[in-house]
């Protein structure tokens, strides 16, 4: 049946339309089917119902039209099905004004009713009724005006977002379903009971206010679109299922305590709140909300939902990893922030990411470590006092910020393509490897290097860097300003090596030391304005090999250990109390600009490390390595002399070096020095009374133990002391000295002539605890000793121990020669004396004037050998002597013979020869007189002419000329060696005039004059520079042979004895040490001499000499020579 358009169909007390089974009545737009019953029974008898129809009907009010009951009779619905199977689809309206809209007749089946967005059903009370248990399918999209009561079926109510129900909802009996269908978004109303499943279909969101468990629901699903749940669920204890597409939006107090999450359930967690439910299944779970939501599962294995978590905002708080879900399930941040409430570490199988909102973790005062990556692209921040630590990286261009307590980063810092700020109290810790390359400090930045590594990325800011672990770390930032942050650099562990101040940040931020180690990659200097401590742990400056000056004060309370093969200079005031040790290269205290500079506290240096400067130590100084004053480090050479001081004791196991360079004039001042048989090097210019000298000064205190002066001579070329000597330790403000504090290596020392030697005590008043070098012994004194240093009396020098037995005082002083200048002495006598054996006379080179019968050229040659010892001694500076062997050998061929035709006979020839001296040398050598010197050689390597004439009768005269190259070596006794050169020219004219007396003998008178002039370089033996003054040297022999001939085995033997007489004289030998020191030896004697000889010709051709001879001295200069001589002669 239909209704037309804009049709009516109004009646009184009667039912309007009435059908049977199967019917299908339209209701067109505009019409109206209205009735007004009072008391009728209507066509079934059930009320006077405006339509009614019995089973598998349909009703279609289409939009604008009415069905309405319009009487007064309280049963008399507008809509009565009688049976089931019925449906009833509504656009328009179906009011009842004073009874029910609709009333379902049967008990039993199903019917349905579809009111859609425009449509209305009304009623004054319950907008629908029923008779019996019969199921009733409700779907709402419009508007109920009046309450929506169920009977006792299985009820269904589909509720559309959009739709209204003006007053109650009950399911009735049965097992109801309530669904929430529609793609918008609405709110479920309070007051809905009796409804066992709740159901959210579609994609929109409802909002159910209520309690589940007051609606009665025990089984909830959100199969698509959002359900929110604002009213109090936590009794609730039916199923709470979420589909795939299904989310679930609640906060701790209004969610279940137990959900089986497939899709998402969204805590919307404004205040703050604990949810202590189960959440498990395949989906995910999202934080949203201002407010602080702890997940605290009561379940032993906590949640267990897969899909992960998602933090959008506000603070997800969990005390255990499984409050997170199962460990596959990743941490998503956007904008939210996850909070520990224990120390524990999340599953290394637990993504984790940032999104674009950004996440944050706040550990609280607890701990965690997360060993996975961190990726994305979002803000990422650390709050909380505790410690997290991320064992995996920051991947991609995460902005990392560090807001309060320590985020440990152990990754690969090249993932990270983003930045990473630390704000005050916040800590980053990590290695060269897992810091990112930018870094924004204004808290800490912890490096925790405990394998080597180098930092190439940039730190800036206002915070500090710390350095921890036991590797080095390498700052090298490839930014050319370096490193910008300002709040300074703090050195716990291991080494923090820098080629740069501006690794070390700003020039304001400090170096603070407190068990840490500053390693210098290059020579530079720390910025002035940099601060620098060291705390009670202590710190290390390793220099390796380079060098670097601090000009700032250096503070605090701990120890300083100073390591590294190169130089640090500490230019400023230092105030450090903790004490220093210099394990290896050099620490200079103040530079040649900075004599002030200091340092504070004890301070140990090692073998091979070095202490010094021109600055001061205030405090005692353990020294097993070098101290070294002023220039005498190798790094101020070259600078200017002056002094080191330490304000303290000195305790001495290896060397003080006070002298630097080639100049003397530093000292080293002490209050007190303990020589622990170590050694002091000092510059001094060996020369007179007060020369220049290093010195080691010790003030007010004392000097004790055992130490070796080793003193260099700078330029001093010797000088004969006459007072105290040259002070090499002064003692000053009553300072004490025990006699054995110190000694001179060696014994003495050598310079220009003298030998020097250590005492304590100057002959002067006042000068008994200091120290002096002297080459004198001084007159006795009459006066007392000065035994307590007032300075009131003469003074009893003490030689110092290990000093050479010293001739005892007399009356004058006793210069100290050393033994070299005795040997240098003696160099030219013992050349001429050789020379003079060289050139000796005919007789002993030609053998007999009757040899010489030849003519023609090239007529003869000969040869001898000869040798002999010589004793030699001299007067002079230092009395000379010389015993040793002399030998030669000589070879000459006459060049031309002739005879004149009255018997007159000449030859001229030519000679090669060589001879050798060697000896043993005495003379005055440290004061004692005849002492050993030394060994002489000298060697001569001649060539010479000679012309002899031979008169009718024999006599002859013999003319020679001889020129030697001389090659002169010495050793002294105390090992000192020289080798030098020379020349010698002589020449000799002799003659001999035979008489015979009778029986084959015959009386020769001879004379002979020899020349001779030496010239000898200069030597240098490492101590002096010597240069020898020799004049020209004559000697005139006047002599007599007594000699025979007879015949014997055809041979004509012919034996001779000769004495001679010699006279040498010519000037003062002399040689000068120095420059400034002659030592004169005197020349001349009278010798007197006895040859004994034979002459056999054996041959026509051959004949052959021998001569043996004694000479010694009559007055002069003492001489003692025995010579043996062999020749042979052969003419062609």
């Amino acid at each position: 049946m239909t209704v037309g358009a804009n049709a009516q169909i109004v009646v009184g007390d009667a039912t309007a339309i009435a059908l049977a089974d199967n019917a299908t009545i339209v209701v067109q737009s505009g019409a109206q089917v209205k009735n007004s019953a009072l008391t009728g029974n209507g066509t079934y008898g059930t009320g006077a119902d405006t339509i009614a129809f019995r089973n598998n009907s349909t009703l279609t009010v289409e939009q604008g039209a009415a069905v309405i009951s319009g009487g007064t009779e309280g049963n008399a619905e507008a809509v009565n099905p009688e049976g089931t199977g019925n449906t009833i689809i509504n656009n328009g309206t179906i009011q009842g004004v004073h009874s029910a809209a609709i009333w379902f007749q049967n008990t039993s089946g199903l019917n349905t009713v579809i009111n859609n967005a425009t449509g209305v059903i009304e009623a004054p009370g319950n907008v629908m009724g029923a008779s019996g248990n019969g199921a009733v399918d409700f779907t709402n999209r419009g508007q109920v005006i009046g309450n929506l009561v169920f009977a006792g079926g299985n009820d269904t109510l589909r509720l559309y977002t959009g739709s209204s129900v003006s007053g109650t909802i009950n399911g009735g009996g049965g097992n109801n379903l309530l669904t929430l269908n529609g793609t918008g978004t609405d709110t479920l109303p309070t007051g809905i009971t009796n409804f066992q499943t709740l159901q959210k279909q579609d994609t929109g969101t409802w909002t159910v206010a209520s309690s589940m468990g007051a609606m009665g629901v025990t089984s909830a699903e959100v199969q698509q679109g959002t359900l929110a749940l604002t009213g109090n669920n936590t009794q609730y204890t039916g199923t709470m299922l979420v589909d795939q597409a299904g989310i679930l939006q609640g906060s701790s107090q209004s969610l279940p305590g137990a959900i089986t999450d497939n899709g998402l359930v969204q805590f919307a967690q404004a205040a703050n709140g604990t949810y202590a439910g189960l959440i498990s299944g395949t989906g995910s779970a999202e934080k949203d909300g201002a407010g602080t939501l702890t997940l605290a599962p009561t379940a032993a294995g906590g949640n267990t939902y897969t899909g992960g978590t998602v933090l959008k905002q506000g603070v997800l708080s969990v005390s255990a990893d499984n409050a997170l879900g199962g460990t596959a399930g990743g941490v998503t941040f956007d904008g939210g922030t996850l909070q520990l409430g224990s120390s524990f570490d999340l599953a290394s199988t637990r993504a984790l990411s940032v999104a674009a909102g950004g996440g944050t973790i706040d550990t609280q005062g607890f701990q965690s470590t997360i060993a996975q990556n961190v990726t994305g692209t979002g803000s990422f921040f650390k709050t909380g006092s505790g410690m997290l630590t991320i064992d995996g990286s920051l991947v991609g261009p995460i902005a990392a910020e560090v807001q309060e307590g320590t985020l440990v980063l152990n990754g690969s810092g090249a993932q990270h393509t983003g930045s990473v700020t630390v704000d005050l109290p916040g800590t980053l810790q990590a290695s060269a490897k897992s810091l990112p390359s930018t870094v924004t400090n204004n808290g800490l930045v912890q490096f925790e290097q405990n394998v080597d590594g180098t930092y190439a990325g940039l730190i800036s800011g206002t915070g500090v860097v710390e350095k921890d672990g036991l590797g080095t770390l390498t700052l090298a930032p490839g930014a050319v300003g370096g490193n910008t942050y300002t709040g300074g650099t703090v050195l716990k562990q291991g080494a923090l090596s820098v080629s740069a101040d501006s690794a070390l940040g700003g020039a304001t931020g400090g170096v603070a030391f407190d068990g840490g180690t500053l390693q210098f990659g290059s020579s530079f200097d720390p910025a002035s304005t940099r601060a620098i401590s060291i705390a009670a742990g202590g710190g290390t400056i390793d220099t390796q090999a380079f060098q670097s000056t601090l000009t700032q004060n250096i503070t605090g309370t701990g120890a300083l250990t100073k390591v590294g093969a190169g130089t640090l200079v500490l230019d400023g005031a230092n105030t450090w109390s903790g004490g220093t040790t210099v394990s290896a290269g050099t620490l200079a205290v103040g530079d040649a600009s900075t004599s002030a500079a200091s340092m504070t506290g004890a301070t140990s240096v090692a073998a091979g490390a070095t202490l010094g400067g021109y600055g001061t130590v205030n405090g005692d100084v353990t020294n097993n390595g070098t101290v070294a004053v002023a220039n005498a480090l190798a790094q101020f050479a070259g600078g200017a002399q002056g002094n080191f001081t330490i304000n303290g004791k000195l305790t001495n196991a290896n060397l003080v070096q006070i002298g630097g360079g080639k100049s003397a004039g530093n000292s080293l001042v002490v209050n007190s020095y303990v020589g622990n048989n170590g050694a002091i090097a000092l510059n001094t210019v060996l020369a007179g009374d007060n020369a220049s000298s290093d010195k080691l000064v010790v003030n007010g205190g004392t000097a004790t133990g055992a130490t070796t002066l080793k003193v260099t001579n700078v330029g001093g070329q010797g000088a004969a002391i006459t007072s105290n000597g040259i002070q090499v330790v002064a003692a000053t403000n009553g300072a004490t000295t025990d006699a054995g504090a110190f000694s001179l290596a060696g014994g003495t020392t050598k310079a220009g002539a003298y030998e020097y030697y250590l005492v304590k005590g100057g002959v002067m008043a006042g000068t008994s605890q200091s120290w002096y070098l002297r080459n004198t012994v001084p007159a006795a004194q009459s006066a007392p000793a000065d035994t307590s240093g007032s300075g009131t009396t003469a003074v009893t020098s003490t030689p110092a121990p290990g000093t050479p037995a010293l001739p005892a005082a007399s009356a004058d002083p006793i210069t100290l020669y050393r033994p070299e200048a005795a040997l240098y002495a003696e160099l030219p006598a013992v050349a001429r004396q050789l020379g003079m054996m060289q050139i000796d006379n005919f007789h002993l080179r030609q053998g007999e004037q009757s040899l010489l019968s030849e003519n023609g050229s090239l007529p003869a040659a000969w040869a001898r050998v000869w040798g002999g010892h010589s004793t030699l001694s001299q007067s002079g500076d230092v009395a000379p002597g010389f015993s040793g062997s002399m030998t030669g050998a000589q070879v000459g061929q006459d060049l031309y013979a002739s005879t004149t035709a009255s018997g007159h006979r000449d030859h001229y020839g030519l000679f090669l020869g060589f001879g050798r001296a060697t000896g043993d040398v005495s003379g005055f050598a440290v004061g004692v007189p005849d002492a050993a010197a030394g060994h002489l050689g000298i060697s001569a390597y001649s060539i010479g002419g000679y012309w002899t004439h031979i008169g009718p009768s024999g006599w002859y005269t013999d003319a020679v000329v001889s020129g030697s190259s001389l090659v002169i070596d010495s050793s002294s006794r105390d090992g000192v060696s020289a080798t030098t050169h020379g020349n010698a020219v002589t020449g000799s004219l002799e003659g001999g005039l035979p008489f015979a007396i009778g029986h084959s003998l015959t009386l020769e008178p001879q004379a002979q004059l020899i020349w001779q002039h030496q010239t000898i370089k200069d030597l240098n033996d490492g101590i002096s520079n010597v240069t020898f003054s020799n004049g020209n040297t004559m000697v005139g022999r006047l002599g007599v042979r007594l000699a025979g001939v007879y015949e014997a085995a055809r041979v004509t033997w012919q034996p001779y004895l000769r004495l001679n007489l010699l006279r040498s004289f010519g000037s003062t030998d002399k040689a000068t040490f120095g420059g400034v020191t002659p030592i004169s030896t005197s020349v001349g004697q009278t010798t007197g001499q006895i040859d004994a000889g034979m002459v056999a010709k054996l041959t026509k051709h051959g004949s052959a000499f021998a001569t043996v001879s004694l000479g010694t001295n009559l007055g002069g200069e003492h001489q003692r020579v025995v010579t043996g001589n062999v020749g042979a002669r052969w003419t062609w």
